[in-house]
């Protein structure tokens, strides 16, 4: 048995009916289905975040702040529980050899060791794209087993990450990413978590409009979210704007304004606070994902 991984939460598998396999492919190229063959071709090329000239960005996937939530939404697609997951600082050998050669088809177990500054999510699919990039994989019926390794000093090979896992399950939950994954979602989710009810937002007499309409008892607020990239700090002409917007148009309805505060100036914060704006950042909606009202904190303070 390999070095005890419970202090991280992780178990390793008791099966009686390990399969033997081996990393060298003996079919040369393996002989896949047709959706098994999409399903690695996404994974090498077309997943969010890694050195692929394919690959797109998801600002929210990379994100520290809401990694535990977006590698929860993974964990959720693929059936696993914190005990099947483990993310070191070093993998022992006795670990590889525990999964080298003889697996359970049927558990699924992810072990990485994670860089510094690296969320969870963007950890898992580097280390998965390494692996089957440089051949070190194989499959176990429907298991997609593998190894990344890294050359340490002398030349000696280090392991870096080991997974065994369904990987039509983990395309479910990178699909998922698009949709859930946003600024956008993360509101709405927030939002709904804390008890709100959130429609489009619709004002024909108006010229300009918010994203949502959102409700609670007889609170009524519009949600307006902005995501701004390679901006340091908002220029003076879109903080303009955003005053003209908010500005005495909705006697009733109270502006809330989702964005990241570091783009603020504390003027322009105060600016907004004088039009009866509520200003959300991410450390609220973090608190909100928990299922705290921060808006009606807020507003009641």
């Amino acid at each position: 048995m390999p070095v005890n991984l419970k202090k991280f939460g992780f178990e390793f598998e008791t099966c009686e009916e390990k399969v033997a396999y081996s990393i060298k492919h003996e079919d040369k190229p393996l002989k896949l289905s047709e959706d098994m063959t999409k399903t690695l071709e996404y994974l090498l090329w077309y997943v969010p975040n890694i050195n692929s000239a394919q690959s797109q960005e998801n600002e929210l996937t990379s994100s520290l702040n809401f990694e535990n939530f977006v590698f929860g939404i993974i964990k959720n697609y693929m059936n696993l529980a914190n005990k099947d997951v483990a993310f070191l600082n070093y993998i022992d050998p006795d670990i590889v050899k525990f999964y080298d050669k003889r697996i359970c088809p049927h558990s699924q177990k992810i072990i990485l060791t994670k860089s510094e500054g690296e969320s969870k999510t963007d950890c898992l699919l580097r280390h998965i794209r390494n692996s089957l990039a440089h051949g070190n994989f194989n499959l176990v019926e429907d298991m997609l087993v593998g190894f990344d390794y890294k050359f340490g000093p002398g030349g000696q090979e280090i392991c870096t990450g080991i997974f065994k896992i369904f990987p039509k399950n983990l395309l479910s939950g990178l699909s998922s990413l698009d949709e859930e994954v946003t600024a956008e979602g993360l509101a709405q989710i927030a939002l709904q978590r804390t008890g709100y009810r959130l429609e489009r937002f619709n004002n024909e007499d108006r010229d300009t409009s918010f994203d949502f309409y959102v409700k609670k008892g007889s609170k009524r607020y519009a949600l307006e979210i902005k995501k701004y990239k390679d901006t340091e700090v908002l220029s003076e002409r879109e903080v303009q704007k955003l005053l003209d917007k908010f500005s005495g148009l909705y006697e009733s309805i109270i502006p809330v304004l989702f964005v990241n505060t570091s783009f603020l100036k504390k003027e322009t914060k105060e600016k907004l606070k004088k039009e009866r704006v509520i200003i959300l950042d991410i450390k609220n909606i973090l608190k909100m994902l928990e299922g705290r009202d921060i808006l009606g904190e807020i507003e009641s303070y």
